[in-house]
């Protein structure tokens, strides 16, 4: 009897601690409960295993990858399908949380006292938002960062932005050099990303309890009671990412990865997963880049440069979060919004999505343009905070499906045989 899949296990092992969690929250405080929160430990300390991979395997990947290409007329062939496809899918997604926020929420409008009641609820919270809306970047600043002064630095503090900018010169510079000096550079790169890519095979063996051991802890700490007062913003936002992927990830599996949707939908399930499970993309970044290598038979060329790549700047899930928040923040205060003003939030939310770091509830503070942009109080944002745990998890597993489509899609369009 075959082993079942690690899809299965992974999904079997969420299914579990989501039922464990909700079970403890419906008991309220005693030993499930206790047995809930406790065991989050252990599911740190495996996405502790898995983020420690990401840094060296970023790198290490790019160099080889780029290297590999060495035309610099096909990296920038690459470069250009792959942005295509990110800046595409990402202004998809936030027209459709803009449509769908404006079609459920008018449908349960929150009443004057509900609505005083929520803002008193988030004065505790108002001055963390606000210190963090500070600290937002320009866009001018966020170019002056693309380009690391100590990429040592960037690295250790986990700015994979300005490290894939870094990598890629390098890897740039290494595909120009004679065969001799270029095959060295690249058999030590691939060396390193082969000896990555098995670690994470070992890690991924513990997946099914480490993702126990992360969904357990959220689910019985918020259950369903929480989401109460905010039912309508959260399905909304829930609704727009389940709705998008469907929709979007099967057009494009059917004409341009040219794959059968459900085989390919298993065969990314483990990546899209992790990220929806850990609320960080760069969390799952090796599993996706395994899944890349060794299940679909992309080319390490393209999976090292596009999966890096789409883990930092492509975020679908968080355009589709910030347009629903537009659309409830207004309603919450009473602010009439138009066409001209969603056309504003879209454009920004568009901008800001490449900034947001690839951390739990990054996105919440990185809507603070987004809402100043039409005029809203970034005040607001400590309402969604209190329940940004589910949505995170749900636009987390947007971007980590559609990181993987992107690799795909390039990878068909430069004629590789993917399986």
């Amino acid at each position: 009897m075959r082993a079942p899949s690690l899809s299965l296990r992974i999904t079997l092992g969420l299914a579990a601690g989501l039922a464990l969690g909700l079970g403890a929250s419906f008991a309220g405080p005693g030993r499930l409960m206790d047995l809930a929160i406790g065991i989050e430990p252990v599911g740190t300390v495996w996405m502790n295993l898995i983020r420690m991979c990401v840094v060296p395997l970023v790198a290490a990947a790019l160099v080889s990858g780029v290297a590999a290409i060495g035309d610099i007329r096909r990296l920038s062939r690459v470069g250009a399908r792959a942005l295509a496809f990110m800046f595409v899918t990402i202004l998809l997604a936030g027209l459709v949380g803009l449509g769908v926020a404006l079609l459920l929420v008018p449908l349960a409008p929150v009443s004057a006292a509900a609505a005083e009641a929520l803002r008193h609820a988030a004065a505790a919270g108002a001055a963390e938002v606000t210190a963090q809306a500070g600290k937002v970047q320009g866009l001018r600043q966020f170019l002056v960062d693309l380009v690391p002064s100590n990429p040592v630095k960037a690295a250790a503090e986990g700015a994979l932005l300005p490290l894939i900018v870094f990598s890629v010169l390098i890897g740039a510079a290494v595909g120009t050099l004679d065969d001799g000096p270029r095959r060295a550079v690249t058999v030590v790169a691939d060396a390193v990303v082969a000896a990555l890519i098995r670690l994470v095979g070992w890690i991924m063996l513990l997946a099914p309890l480490g993702v126990l051991c992360l969904a357990a802890p959220v689910a019985a700490r918020f259950g369903w009671e929480t989401l109460r007062s905010l039912t309508v913003f959260v399905l909304a936002a829930l609704i727009s990412c389940v709705l998008f992927s469907v929709v979007v990830f099967t057009a494009a599996t059917r004409w341009l990865v040219r794959l059968p949707v459900v085989s390919f939908a298993r065969a990314i399930t483990p990546g899209a997963t992790v990220a929806f499970t850990t609320a960080t993309s760069m969390a799952a970044l090796p599993t996706m880049m395994d899944t890349a290598l060794n299940q679909l038979g992309i080319s390490p060329a393209v999976a090292s440069f596009v999966l890096p790549l789409g883990a930092t700047l492509n975020r679908p899930g968080s355009a589709i979060y910030q347009m629903t928040a537009v659309v409830f923040v207004g309603a919450l205060y009473g602010v009439h919004l138009g066409p001209a003003q969603y056309a504003t939030a879209l454009a920004t939310s568009f901008l800001m999505t490449f900034s947001v770091a690839a951390i739990p509830a990054a996105t919440v503070f990185m809507t603070a343009p987004v809402l100043l942009s039409v005029g809203l109080p970034v005040e607001s944002l400590a309402i969604l905070l209190g329940v940004d745990r589910i949505p995170d998890m749900f636009r987390t597993g947007v971007n980590g499906i559609f990181h993987q489509t992107a690799a795909a899609v390039v990878a068909r369009g430069e004629g590789e045989a993917i399986r």
